[in-house]
């Protein structure tokens, strides 16, 4: 484990000068694997360069710290980290709210709390109206106040007006050819989405079966609009996001036995299922060096994991 652990740092290290716009993100990155691997010497000093950048990457990279030195049993020094970090006041709420989380993993609710209010503080009006349209339960403001509603729960605070404003997880639509299947870990927890998508090889051959379920065949951005689709999710604090591949041959099998109807919706849930329990799902984000998850047979981070599909 430590040895594979090490390698991914390495690999991660090595992609610092191809991908200077991801300095932040990749440094923080690599940290967690020689955290892994027992370099935690190796880890501090990468985070340490990274909180240097500033911005959210930096503010990022200190709660990282923080978490760091919290399993090396330096505590004093991971809340020293925590409180500069609360004394430069980033604008962004992402910062205060992985504080929060962490706070809350450790049990320290008070504190925990107080992060978790100040990352509310920050939402835009924009991100606080998000949570009033049809796809509230999946927006970052919901998110966030879903984690300040475990918080007061957890102390026996009586529910405030926020905390009631909460949209529960199932409240999210299903989508077909995207097909976001929920696993609810509970209304305040981040939840799981599978989607069931034609690799790029199945498109062409997938509309000509059933063109209604495929509108065309564009797969460049159909592929691009997935992974968009993805971040969004991700960013709006879905906790994994596991990618489903179906191809028309699996469909066409699947409905002969079953009995069922490749274009009903139904039938390629049941699919989904059954191609899940083969093991045939595949987490998203994949590793950076990990063949994409689009099916192209190319590297994650020279396909749809390149800084332009973002």
């Amino acid at each position: 484990m430590a040895a594979q652990a090490t390698v991914i740092a390495e690999e991660l290290e090595a992609e610092l000068e191809d991908y200077p716009d991801e300095r932040g993100q990749i440094l923080t990155e690599a940290a967690e694997y020689w955290h892994r691997a027992g370099q935690h010497d190796r880890a501090i000093a990468l985070l340490t360069e990274a909180v240097t950048l500033g911005g959210e990457d930096g503010g990022t990279a200190r709660v990282a710290l923080a978490d760091v030195l919290f399993d090396l049993g330096r505590g004093d020094e991971a809340h020293a980290h925590l409180h500069a970090l609360r004394q430069q006041r980033p604008p962004s709420p992402g910062p205060y709210h992985l504080a929060a989380e962490l706070l809350e993993d450790r049990g320290e609710y008070q504190h925990a709390l107080t992060w978790i209010n100040m990352a509310v503080s920050r939402l835009t009006d924009q991100e606080m109206s998000d949570r009033h349209h049809e796809f509230a339960a999946l927006s970052y403001a919901n998110h966030v106040l879903a984690r300040r509603r475990s918080i007061r729960q957890t102390m026996s605070l009586p529910a405030d007006e926020l905390d009631e404003s909460v949209r529960p997880p199932h409240a999210a639509p299903f989508h077909d050819e995207d097909d976001l299947l929920d696993d609810p870990a509970g209304p305040a927890s981040p939840r799981e989405v599978q989607v069931l998508f034609w690799p790029r090889t199945e498109l062409a051959h997938a509309h000509q079966l059933w063109p209604g379920l495929i509108e065309h065949t564009d797969a460049d951005t159909i592929i691009r609009d997935r992974e968009h689709a993805n971040r969004e999710l991700s960013e709006a604090g879905i906790a994994r996001i596991s990618m489903v591949p179906l191809t028309t041959a699996k469909l066409t099998e699947f409905a002969a036995r079953t009995g069922g109807d490749p274009t009903d919706e139904d039938t390629r849930r049941a699919c989904m299922d059954e191609i899940i329990d083969e093991g045939g799902a595949i987490s998203w984000p994949p590793p950076r060096n990990a063949p994409c998850w689009c099916g192209s047979t190319v590297k994650y981070k020279k396909c749809c994991g390149r800084p332009h599909h973002q």
